[in-house]
């Protein structure tokens, strides 16, 4: 089961526990006290010493954890991890997904994110995801993945509004053959799993199912807020009861219902942007600092941290340097009057500064190629030691940050060589790929490489890619050069429907072709 299903069936389940576990609540108190499991955890949020009151409405963070065994197992791993944060004054939640694979700190050490439950069980991952996003985690809700399509047919399935004919066969991502007509459906909870999941038939790719995982999450909010038999509460309790764990207490579960259930309705989620790695052999997903450090801002604020806020004092420190800019000028002015008088000197001793500099520069003329060629030459010299240079690991436990520096890719083209000063310096890193829709590490993202790979007739493990920029995702533009660096290409890719990804372009880079 890919990422994005994964998140999408707990983006799915989360809000139906948010919006009808405090209904069950109401009906079957029995039930809803056995989903309640209390955790001992030693202290409290550095930043966040006050007790929250779910009954006065402050703003609280759920840590939702889906998991790959039954919910409550020890030893098992997270598949997916979610942090929400709710505030009912501005009606809205915050949803953050974070990579199971996550390199992060954990205690006793540096490890994937997802290995904290099997070390110490929920309380573990409560504190690991805290020490990730600098963020309280009030409360947590544990789901076993395999409840959601129990969960849609206890609710009677749930209605889409099917925009194209499709099957299942011959896909990829499931043995099942469904048929799905155009038109309205009502889906079973295997068949919404796979109305969900289905994406290459989609002549809009990622965006045409995002906009049916929409539908179904949508469906099953309608139906989860709209129920009124006891009947149909007891058969979803039966199970929540099986598939659920979370220490909200039932007065608890009763003050979400009263005081935050508006927020549901307008949901912002985030991504942490950043790069896979193989350490020692193991896959890691590294996180962007940057990212993290914005996300943790984010968040914060929408729990009302402001005072705790490492930004918070932005204002004042923004307000204090416009008093200081507004000194220097009226010193500047001062100064302005006082040289008046000698302008006319001052501007006789430009020229005449102008005049030899252009002297030098007529007799320096003829070396400044070499020059720049020496000082290109120096520079990748310095590239090279730099890359040569291991990362310290005896240290990994103890310096997450160094870690974090020596996985930074090293395969970053060397402009000064491949690259006169005629061609304009063409962004390297993720975060200035401009004009792509879609996340790195994306199955869009890998087949859209993998088309421009082709079309340059690179391999894709010998291809760097500098460039990136696009029209959503119809038409994408791609600079790569070889592992060598020494060739150079503009590749054209267009998305064909039925058949994904293709190269309909290709330009021989030279020297002296400027970026578009």
């Amino acid at each position: 089961m890919g990422k994005k299903v994964v998140l999408f069936i707990l983006t799915a389940c989360t809000v139906l526990i948010l919006g009808i576990i405090s209904y069950v609540f109401q009906f079957t108190t029995t039930t809803t006290s056995n989903i309640v499991k209390e955790i001992d955890r030693n202290g409290k949020f550095g930043d966040r010493q006050e007790e929250i009151s779910l009954m006065d409405g402050d703003p609280v963070s759920v840590l939702v954890m889906g998991m790959d065994t039954r919910a409550g197992k020890q030893g098992g791993q997270t598949d997916t991890l979610v942090l929400l944060t709710i505030n009912p004054d501005s009606k809205s939640v915050k949803m953050v997904s974070i990579p199971r694979d996550t390199y992060t700190k954990i205690e006793g050490g540096i490890d994937k994110i997802n290995s904290a439950y099997g070390i110490g069980n929920v309380e573990m991952t409560m504190n690991s995801v805290e020490n990730l996003l600098n963020v309280p985690v009030d409360y947590y809700i544990e789901i076993d993945m395999k409840g959601f399509t129990g969960i849609v047919d206890s609710l009677g399935g749930v209605e889409v509004n099917n925009d194209f004919e499709f099957r299942t066969d011959h896909s990829d991502f499931t043995d099942e053959n469904v048929h799905f007509p155009k038109g309205k459906l009502t889906l079973d909870g295997k068949e919404a799993l796979l109305y969900a999941r289905m994406r290459k038939l989609d002549p809009r790719g990622d965006f045409g199912r995002q906009k049916r995982q929409r539908q179904v999450i949508e469906s099953i909010l309608h139906k989860g807020s709209n129920l009124s038999s006891v009947t149909k509460f007891g058969e979803i309790a039966q199970v929540v009861g099986k598939n659920v764990n979370t220490n909200f207490n039932l007065f608890e579960l009763w003050m979400l219902q009263s005081n935050y259930k508006e927020a549901q309705e307008n949901i912002t989620s985030y991504e942490i942007a950043g790069e896979d790695k193989t350490i020692k052999g193991t896959y890691y997903y590294m996180p962007d600092k940057k990212e993290l450090d914005r996300i943790s801002t984010v968040m914060k604020n929408h729990l009302e941290m402001n005072d705790q806020d490492p930004y918070a004092g932005e204002e004042k420190k923004q307000d204090s340097e416009s008093s200081e800019l507004e000194e220097e000028k009226k010193q500047e002015a001062k100064s302005r009057e006082s040289k008046e008088g000698t302008s006319e000197e001052a501007e006789e001793m430009d020229g005449e500064e102008s005049r030899n500099d252009q002297e030098e520069s007529n007799e320096d003329k003829d070396s400044i190629k070499g020059e720049n060629s020496k000082e290109a030459e120096e520079r990748n010299t310095e590239d090279s030691h730099e890359k040569q240079d291991p990362p310290n690991e005896q240290k990994e436990t103890e310096t997450f940050d160094s870690e974090e520096k020596s996985v930074e890719n090293s395969w970053d083209p060397n402009v000064a060589q491949v690259i006169t000063k005629n061609w304009s310096p063409v962004p390297t890193s993720q975060e200035n790929y401009s004009g792509v829709s879609f996340e790195k590490g994306s199955l869009d993202w890998e087949e859209m490489t993998a088309a421009i790979s082709k079309g340059a007739g690179l391999q894709k493990n010998d291809m760097i890619v500098w460039w990136v920029s696009g029209e959503g995702l119809k038409k994408v533009i791609g600079t790569v050069t070889d592992k060598a660096q020494t060739n150079n290409y503009r590749v054209y890719v267009s998305w064909v429907d039925g058949a994904g990804y293709k190269p309909t372009k290709v330009e021989v880079l030279h020297e002296n072709d400027q970026k578009r």
